[in-house]
């Protein structure tokens, strides 16, 4: 939920943050669904590892990084954000796990920032939703009101300062 909060709130505005919120997200679903770990502290370890390389990487291959960040961030978003508003997923397959990342990574390679700041708005919600619950908000009201929240931080602090990852 902290690292939802984190990509929330300044995903844009701090790159190393992103791609290493994303890198640990992604270490943590790989070694849980491959079995890379026995135990919770090693999956804690290794996903950790995982952000730290990714935030570690993005100060040489920045824009690589930050696309494939999006890529993660689309894949995500596809596979977990239906069954976090409790809608049916038996739609979801990876054919378009792959294209939403797909258009994701490459609507931030063109566009770069816009669409970024809505990526990242999104996964944080996401991410939040998944581990948060309100009695009286259900979970597509909380979806809309973190994502507004998102956007709108995330588009002053991109007016005010320069961000890192552009």
């Amino acid at each position: 939920m902290v690292i939802g909060f984190i990509i929330l709130v300044t995903g844009h505005q701090s790159g190393w943050l992103f791609v290493g919120g994303i890198g640990f997200l992604l270490g943590s679903l790989l070694a849980e669904q491959l079995h890379f770990v026995k135990n919770e502290v090693g999956l804690i370890i290794f996903s950790l590892t995982s952000g730290l390389i990714g935030g570690l990487l993005l100060a040489f291959m920045r824009k690589l990084l930050v696309v494939l960040a999006a890529f993660a961030s689309g894949g995500y978003i596809c596979l977990y954000l239906p069954a976090a508003m409790g809608w049916d997923t038996s739609w979801i397959n990876w054919i378009y796990v792959s294209l939403v990342g797909a258009a994701c990574a490459l609507m931030t390679l063109i566009w770069g920032a816009l669409p970024l700041i809505l990526i990242s708005s999104v996964v944080g919600a996401t991410l939040i939703i998944q581990n948060m619950q309100f009695a009286s908000i259900g979970p597509t009201g909380l979806f809309i009101v973190l994502t507004v929240f998102g956007i709108v931080s995330q588009w002053i602090l991109w007016q005010y300062s320069k961000s890192d990852i552009e």
